[in-house]
């Protein structure tokens, strides 16, 4: 896979010290293609190794690594614009970033001077990570097949990394993955209230990788799936750095939605009733579509992508915009990393209809669909006597939609810490659409949106409540610590709306 080819070309000593070198001592500095280009041009004698020309490798070391630095600033700045860049320009944007990323991995580190006798062979090596068998007739042929063995989809991903450098991406070493594993065992994932993923965000900056490593190790997922631990967690790790660094739809969501999903998940297992009504399987495809359903989420609604005429509004025809990509990006993601976190060991069910069944949860997190949602898990607890009968994939997208807007069911300082967050995104968002000509409605508008007390209220009480009764009703008792904090926040909010001016 792509993933593979880039942490093995990293890593093999060999193919770098005989691919790389330096431009001959007598010529300026210049690109990577400019020093390409002139050293065929050189002759065999115009090439000596001297301590001018080891002096002129240092600097063009140096200058590889201010120009790495550089690129990391941009594509920091490219995240943030996200996918309301027109596709043309984030293409051409892209395939620059790979190609000179491609340079600097091959380039960094370079053990000696390139020769002009082998340079053809040696450079064509350098770019295209192999030997050079096929014959090229210069250096502009090995040049021209670089760009066209780019892969789009690909960069984004490995340049969308965090601030912080994390290197996500690539295997980690033994010992910092049993660390991580060491620590994610120690998450009180089966207490309601146990785990706080502020909390780990400022630990580790992980807190995605760090809950869903936590269920893989007590679920036993890896006895499961084919897909190694560390090529799981490569994956997992390149989800989290897809996430943007919004006040609400950000990593540390994505982490709380996969918990709570997991949490509900395995209460609703334990039920008496219920207990054959599960398999691992099903538990696999929920926690992925709950750490996948916002990746890439660029702070704004739906309504706004349409409204602005978006190329991916255009491109999924206005309907479920964000959730549609959200799941191609994620798919992509697991295509061009060469790792099928679907693919088990069981004789059924068949991968094609696990990844539609993750289609289907992350496509019930749109909020247009919140009514039939809800709609169709009443209906099967109408029509069925037995929890065993309840049909699955209703009861599954149900699960991950309560995870979505499910931080009511929190403690209360937790809820409000996102209560306060996601007001945030939504008075930017409205901002933003004061500043193009639009009128943005009273729930986004800072000027107009009601009583923060009044508004939580009217937000438990008719969007959170209706799509917890069903569910806690199936739940039972196991319901009862989310619901005595679905009513103290309740309660909370209530008691601000009482002193507040409409």
């Amino acid at each position: 896979s792509a993933g593979r080819e880039d942490s093995e070309i990293a890593s093999n000593g060999d193919v770098k010290s005989k691919a790389e070198g330096s431009p001959a001592p007598s010529r300026p500095q210049v690109s990577v293609y400019g020093a390409a280009f002139q050293d065929q041009e050189a002759s065999e004698d115009s090439v000596v190794v001297s301590d001018e020309t080891r002096e002129l490798e240092d600097k063009m070391k140096a200058d590889l690594a201010k120009l790495q630095e550089a690129l990391e600033m941009y594509s920091a700045c490219q995240r943030q614009a996200g996918p309301m860049m027109p596709a043309d320009k984030l293409k051409s944007c892209d395939e620059r970033i790979h190609h000179i990323s491609v340079q600097l991995r091959r380039l960094r580190g370079s053990s000696g001077p390139l020769s002009a006798n082998d340079s053809k062979d040696k450079v064509a090596k350098m770019f295209l990570g192999r030997s050079a068998t096929k014959r090229f007739r210069d250096l502009r042929s090995i040049v021209r097949k670089v760009v066209a063995e780019i892969r789009v989809a690909r960069l984004l991903r490995r340049w969308q990394q965090s601030a912080s450098g994390s290197g996500f991406g690539t295997k980690q070493s033994a010992g910092s993955l049993q660390e991580f594993e060491l620590d994610a065992g120690k998450l009180k994932i089966h207490v309601w209230d146990g785990v706080d993923v502020f909390e780990i965000e400022k630990a580790c900056q992980e807190p995605l990788a760090m809950v869903f490593l936590s269920i893989w190790q007590a679920r036993g997922l890896a006895q499961l799936c084919k897909a190694p631990k560390f090529k799981v967690m490569d994956y997992i790790r390149n989800v989290e750095s897809g996430y943007k660094a919004n006040p609400y739809h950000n990593r540390v969501h994505a982490a709380e939605v996969t918990l709570m999903a997991y949490q509900i998940w395995s209460l609703l297992s334990g039920i008496k009733e219920m207990k054959t009504y599960f398999e691992e399987v099903d538990l696999l495809v929920v926690v992925i579509a709950a750490a996948i359903h916002d990746i890439g989420h660029p702070a704004v609604n739906n309504d706004f992508m349409v409204k602005t005429k978006t190329d991916l509004a255009l491109r999924y025809h206005d309907t479920a915009v964000l959730e549609n990509f959200h799941l191609a990006t994620a798919f992509e993601l697991m295509r061009d990393l060469g790792v099928n976190v679907l693919d088990h060991n069981l004789p059924s069910p068949p991968m094609a209809s696990l990844r539609r069944r993750v289609v289907e949860m992350v496509l019930a997190t749109d909020m247009a669909v919140h009514k039939s949602v809800i709609d169709a898990l009443t209906q099967e607890l109408e029509q069925h006597k037995s929890k065993q009968h309840v049909d699955k994939l209703v009861l599954e997208k149900n699960i991950v939609h309560m995870a979505d807007i499910g931080h009511p069911l929190r403690p209360v300082e937790l809820h409000q810490r996102w209560t306060k967050r996601v007001n945030e995104e939504f008075f930017a968002q409205g901002d933003r659409e004061k500043e193009l000509g639009l009128t943005p409605i009273a729930l986004l508008d800072r000027d107009k949106a009601p009583p923060l007390g009044k508004g939580q209220v009217g937000f438990l009480k008719f969007v959170v409540e209706p799509l917890w009764t069903p569910m806690s009703t199936l739940m039972g008792p196991k319901a009862k610590p989310a619901t005595l904090f679905y009513q103290r926040n309740l309660r909370a909010w209530q008691a601000i709306a009482d002193t507040e001016k409409d």
